[in-house]
């Protein structure tokens, strides 16, 4: 973690939504990224690790589920994954264990918040 903050991951396929939770996380001091597909996101953590992780899960290449498995396989367990989707969460796909966190849209923000204070605590 730098002392700006977390480098934080967003991957979404609607640049709105991708937008304006870009802004609310620099808002809160963080620096985001944006992914539109399952594979840039995994050349842009190939490139450049993140703190975090926040995916959608209807992506047009991968869903989120079959994302966030191959980001484990990537990256390893100790960086939070956190799914944010319209969709409810489906605990019988084993590919659910990889989200640390499941939050349905609209997001409330200030669980957000919640959830990268926690992640910015954490020593490195």
């Amino acid at each position: 973690m730098s002392a700006a903050g977390l480098q934080v991951l967003i991957v979404d396929d609607n640049d709105m939504a991708s937008e304006l939770l870009s802004e609310f996380v620099g808002l809160l001091g963080h620096d985001a990224k944006t992914s539109a597909t399952g594979t840039e996101a995994l050349t842009a953590c190939a490139n450049h690790r993140p703190d975090v992780i926040i995916t959608d899960i209807m992506l047009p290449d991968y869903d989120g589920y079959e994302l966030a498995a191959r980001l484990r396989q990537q990256l390893g367990d100790d960086i939070p994954i956190i799914a944010l989707s319209g969709l409810p969460k489906n605990n019988q796909r084993p590919e659910a264990v990889a989200f640390n966190h499941w939050l349905e849209k609209p997001v409330d923000l200030s669980t957000l918040e919640d959830l990268l204070a926690q992640v910015d605590r954490k020593p490195a």
